[in-house]
């Protein structure tokens, strides 16, 4: 989808009537926490987005979404887009939103006017769209899976020569598809394969296609045009000069290339763009093995309520604020006399005016608050962790229950197997332990992390933050791929990160410290130890 943004205030736009008013001020309330906004308008109605499938309008701070993205089956009165839930009934159109919401909060940047519709310009907006998904996904990981869902529903099928699918061809073409060109192998690179850099989409489901466009463009161009992206994903969002002379060096290159291309290839290209429209699935729909299920609760044991006891004395001796040394200047003593203060202040008096220098200094020990802690959890329940499933839901409980002694101090659990599902919560200590079975046959580690990342704001500074899996790291290669993209950009936020591994060949992933448990009843104490260790790093 490219990056929508109408500048002409008088241009009209459609009212919303009925379900759709309110439908749209759900949205409305929804996006200050989308954006970091509070000036922005949403309009959710059939028909709007001055024909785009949505659009941000900067000028009024509004964004437009059209409301034909839903599922036909889907009647606005029963749409309540607040409700998390039920947002998987009309993904495309959740994902449209939070699409214009990215650009909203990041795309910032503008060109001059005398600029703003120049090929620079154009290309520039291309390589933002890309580059304000992957500044939403540092903010909000969950997200991903709305914006896999407009890639899928809106922006592959606007990238097809014709509407639907494309037909195999059975009989070499003589000429290309309308739109096949270099230039369209660009945009394709640019909007597609720019996105599985940005942790979108996944490698897996794009080989195909990026062979494609290597075959068109050239393994040398395509990487002079990977290198433009990849550098667009780290400009700041009020960069204009940068992202302009990005465009630039976009055309250029482009402008140095022959067209149209083979007829062949650009067939292959727009039946490629079809084949992985049908390969990206959007994580709701993904096929799960196991029901991630709880076994009750039990009382906890003596042994359990002192660990967590101990693990609170702990918490709280590492959150006692430190004493540290405060210069503070007065314009009289008590203080050590500056010399250079006093000669200041002499002058003033000289020049007939009121003493402003502060010539005396001491130092004073003042009390330095620790940043509160936030503690998540992951636990792995596929077959092959069923070991660590009572010693982990034992931990869970101490853990919530030390946390809710120390204030300020939050802790949560998630299990994650077919289905990620909460165990504990921040700012709630269970009074039983709740244990859980480790049957499952895929693990959904993508989904546990983005939990735990907005239940615990991981991402977000002014916290000491710690995500500690307990998993051996065998995942499937989406969710793989999914938690390699994660990992990296939370320990980049300040989020510290423990992996607990059962043996020597599990295989955890980077950037996590890892220890290794083979005797899972330490577990708690791993936690407990990384946890003290986390809190004094930030003394």
């Amino acid at each position: 989808m490219p990056r929508h943004a109408h500048h002409d205030p008088t241009f009209p736009a459609e009212a919303p009537t009925g379900d759709w008013l309110r439908v749209s001020a759900a949205m409305t309330r929804v996006a200050p926490f989308l954006t970091g906004r509070n000036d922005l308008v949403v309009t959710c109605a059939p028909g709007v987005g001055r024909g785009a499938p949505a659009m941000m309008i900067p000028s009024l701070a509004a964004i437009e979404v059209n409301a034909d993205l839903r599922p036909v089956a889907v009647d606005p009165a029963s749409m309540r887009p607040a409700v998390p839930d039920d947002r998987s009934r009309y993904p495309a159109l959740w994902g449209a939103f939070v699409h214009e919401c990215a650009h909203a909060a990041h795309s910032l940047w503008e060109p001059h006017p005398l600029q703003a519709h120049t090929p620079a310009a154009e290309a520039a907006n291309l390589l933002e769209e890309s580059r304000a998904e992957a500044a939403h996904l540092g903010r909000h990981l969950a997200d991903r899976r709305w914006l896999r869902a407009v890639v899928r529903d809106v922006v592959m099928p606007d990238l097809l020569p014709t509407p639907g699918p494309v037909e195999p061809v059975t009989t070499p073409p003589t000429t290309p598809p309308p739109d096949m060109t270099i230039g369209s192998a660009a945009r394709t690179a640019a909007l597609i394969l720019a996105r599985a850099d940005a942790g979108i989409v996944y490698r897996d489901e794009i080989t195909h296609l990026e062979e494609i466009i290597t075959k068109i463009l050239g393994e040398d161009l395509l990487g002079k045009l990977r290198t433009i992206w990849q550098a667009a994903h780290q400009v700041t969002d009020t960069d204009t000069a940068t992202m302009m002379r990005l465009g630039q060096d976009w055309v250029d290159l482009l402008d140095e290339q022959p067209d149209p291309v083979d007829p062949a290839n650009a067939n292959a290209l727009a039946q490629s763009i079809s084949d992985t429209l049908e390969r990206i699935i959007v994580d709701d729909e993904r096929p799960s093995y196991g029901q991630t299920a709880t076994a009750g609760t039990r009382t906890p044991t003596g042994e359990e309520r002192a660990a967590a006891r101990r693990l609170a004395r702990g918490l709280r001796a590492a959150s006692v604020p430190d004493r540290v040394p405060v210069t503070v200047t007065s314009p009289t003593p008590p203080g050590r006399l500056r010399m250079r203060g006093a000669l200041a202040a002499d002058a003033q008096r000289a020049a007939g005016t009121l003493p402003t220098a502060r010539p005396f200094s001491r130092t004073q020990r003042r009390r330095r608050p620790h940043p509160p802690l936030r503690l998540g959890i992951a636990v792995d329940v596929s077959g092959s962790m069923s070991a660590y499933s009572e010693p982990a839901a034992s931990t869970a409980w101490i853990t919530a229950n030390a946390a809710a002694a120390i204030p300020d101090t939050e802790t949560a659990t998630v299990i994650f197997g077919a289905h990620v599902r909460p165990i504990t919560h921040p700012g709630r200590a269970p009074a039983r332990v709740t244990r859980f079975e480790a049957k499952d046959s895929y693990e959904q580690v993508s989904g546990a992390l983005d939990h735990l990342t907005d239940t615990l704001a991981l991402h977000q500074p002014g916290t000491t933050r710690l995500l500690v899996i307990i998993s051996d790291g065998v995942f499937r290669f989406d969710e793989l791929l999914g938690a390699t993209a994660r990992l990296p950009r939370l320990a980049a936020a300040g989020c510290h990160l423990l992996w607990i591994q059962p043996h020597e060949r599990s295989s955890p992933l980077p950037p996590a410290h890892v220890v290794t448990l083979t005797n899972p009843a330490d577990t708690a104490t791993a936690i407990a130890t990384a946890a003290l260790r986390a809190l004094a790093t930030t003394r």
